[in-house]
């Protein structure tokens, strides 16, 4: 076996002669990265004349010339085969001594278990066992089972199988999901996808959310082309007066007649608690339908032509579709914009070449009561999603002296 560098087309032309791979492992995404403070390299394992396996390599200068890199998803390699993991660590580990790195970091591909909504296993990788005593063998250290985001990229991320028609997929909802999306088209939302691509536009929406800039997003258009999409929801605000109106005046109509039952004392014992009840709750509705209604008219005369209340950027690799990031306008949170728009993208997408919906991160904690991300994994998971759950990362010293070096100096700063 030999290391071979690669140029971004070669190590690419060898990630679409493979099963699976995520945005993280293109070339597409070491090249953005790149324009922001890190440099990418491509590498590969030779044998007898064919890649056997290649990586992405994201470094950094960090201490007198030396480098940190991180490999992002890991090295892509069959891990199974024991012997040829420890060959071409071996002679990665050579390489990247030559070449004055410190450190390596990566966070393979592998999947150790896959979960329900409660945490329940579905299923279990049966190889991890071997797997994770094949790199501790090669000398890589194990980070840990973190259930929460203290990884470089997430190890709990939440996934929808595309393969089945849309009214499968759609009666696979939670139910107050199914409400939710209604709700929110009664109100007059609809999804659009931005041909044009005018992330300066839709920004506000996600800018608190992410800690990255416009340009970046700008930037991951220009690099991954078309399979970078751009979706938004717009209210249409003529719509939302006439629907808001709509839902209040039959809410009033309700109301009435629960205060007549329960003025005339027409229902005795539990069917008058039972009246009681759906009273108050009615009262609650009516409410929240004249705070809409108001919201709405003023919403009118503002915006006449529509207002842009969510927006949603994704990327497609392969026969995935990855949810980057989203967000939506706090002051119209009853739309709910941002669950309408990934279920059009389901929409869109069901029974196609593309068969999964990657939702991104979740927790690793299914106890409710422990959990401040419980709304996060409530909400994924509301779409009839499976959890993954990752093997982690995994740390390689490659200079030993002088990574020992480097603790002492930076533990003194």
């Amino acid at each position: 076996m030999r290391i071979v560098k690669l140029s971004p087309e070669a190590f690419d032309k060898y990630l679409s002669s493979i099963s699976y791979c995520s945005y993280f492992q293109t070339s597409a995404y070491g090249r953005l990265l790149s324009k922001f403070g890190l440099k990418d390299e491509y590498i590969g394992f030779e044998e007898n004349g064919q890649l056997v396996g290649a990586l992405l390599l994201l470094h950094k200068p960090i201490f007198m010339g030396f480098k940190y890199a991180y490999v992002p998803r890991g090295i892509i390699l069959d891990y199974n085969n024991q012997n040829l993991v420890h060959t071409a660590i071996k002679e990665l580990k050579s390489q990247l001594m030559k070449d004055h790195y410190l450190m390596l970091k990566m966070d393979p591909l592998i999947i150790c278990t896959k979960r329900d909504r409660k945490g329940k296993i579905l299923g279990k990788n049966p190889n991890i066992d071997n797997i994770m005593n094949t790199l501790k063998n090669c000398g890589f250290t194990h980070c840990g089972f973190n259930s929460y985001f203290e990884s470089v990229k997430p190890r709990w991320e939440a996934e929808i199988d595309l393969r089945k028609d849309t009214n499968t997929l759609f009666k696979n909802l939670s139910k107050q999901t199914r409400n939710k999306l209604r709700k929110a088209t009664k109100y007059g939302l609809s999804v659009y996808k931005d041909n044009k691509y005018n992330f300066e536009q839709i920004y506000h929406l996600i800018k608190d959310k992410d800690t990255v800039s416009l340009k970046y997003y700008e930037q991951m258009h220009n690099l991954f082309g078309d399979n970078c999409e751009l979706y938004y929801a717009k209210l249409n605000t003529r719509t939302y007066v006439e629907n808001s109106k709509y839902l209040y005046e039959k809410e009033m109509e309700i109301n009435d007649y629960l205060t007549n039952i329960i003025q005339s004392n027409g229902y005795k014992g539990k069917n008058m608690s039972n009246i009681l009840n759906k009273k108050m709750e009615s009262d609650k509705l009516l409410s929240a339908y004249k705070k809409y209604m108001v919201m709405a008219t003023e919403l009118l005369k503002e915006h006449p032509e529509g207002l842009i209340v969510g927006a949603t950027i994704t990327l497609k690799v392969k026969n995935k579709i990855f949810l980057i990031t989203e967000g939506f306008d706090k002051r119209y949170k009853n739309l709910a914009a941002n669950y309408l728009t990934k279920w059009k993208i389901i929409e869109k997408y069901a029974n196609s070449n593309i068969q999964v919906f990657n939702l991104g991160a979740i927790s690793g904690n299914f106890k409710k009561e422990e959990n401040k991300f419980k709304g996060l994994n409530e909400m994924k998971f509301s779409y009839n999603a499976i959890g993954n759950e990752y093997i982690g990362e995994f740390n390689l010293i490659i200079n030993g002296p002088m990574y020992s070096l480097y603790k002492g100096v930076s533990s003194k700063k």
